[in-house]
């Protein structure tokens, strides 16, 4: 499934107070957009009824890899619907834990939870939106990564940030750390 870039090519027009090629504004936002995605590890687009298939670790709850969590549709193990859980923020609880079925003393093999829920934003956060654009407009206002160019006496140099690499800086990981996957308490890096 192809997720939708967090901003518009009109958006990224506004943003460079230029006109701009609807196809590289296109490729310029898809590429930002998925560079943010594999440093947060979290889609944030909104997806409705996506199947995650959760291990089970000796544990009392269940934790759901994309958030904001709206809504969970469905629990299901080998094919048994589960009903005795219960939705906490991005967490599946069950009195007793993960580790039995109903009626049995065990968890069967592999210990697979496939659950189907809806998560991620209606509308991509302003933040987010704000370090596509960044992304995108460093690409375009500089696609050949130069750091200096000079055609006789007229030359121009572009700072680091503007190189177009598709990279991002240590502001941009700040701006987007709150929506970083976590394991645990530990925020990966």
């Amino acid at each position: 499934m192809a997720l939708p870039p967090f901003a518009t090519a009109a958006d990224l027009a506004a943003v460079m107070q230029t006109p701009v090629d609807a196809a590289a504004a296109d490729l310029a936002l898809a590429s930002a957009s998925a560079v943010i995605r594999r440093w947060t590890r979290q889609t944030i687009t909104r997806v409705v009824d996506d199947v995650a298939h959760l291990r089970v670790i000796d544990c009392d709850q269940l934790v759901l890899p994309q958030r904001p969590v709206e809504s969970v549709s469905q629990v299901m193990v080998n094919a048994l619907v589960l009903n005795d859980w219960v939705l906490s923020g991005d967490r599946l609880l069950r009195t007793g834990g993960w580790r039995y079925l109903p009626g049995t003393s065990s968890y069967p093999d592999p210990g697979i939870v496939q659950v189907t829920y809806t998560h991620g934003w209606d509308e991509i956060p302003d933040d987010v939106r704000g370090v596509c654009l960044d992304l995108a407009s460093a690409t375009l206002s500089n696609p050949s990564m130069l750091r200096q160019e000079a055609i006789d006496d007229y030359s121009r140099t572009f700072a680091a940030e503007s190189l177009g690499l598709g990279g991002l800086s240590d502001t941009h990981k700040e701006l987007l750390g709150d929506y970083r996957r976590r394991v645990g308490t530990a925020r990966l890096r």
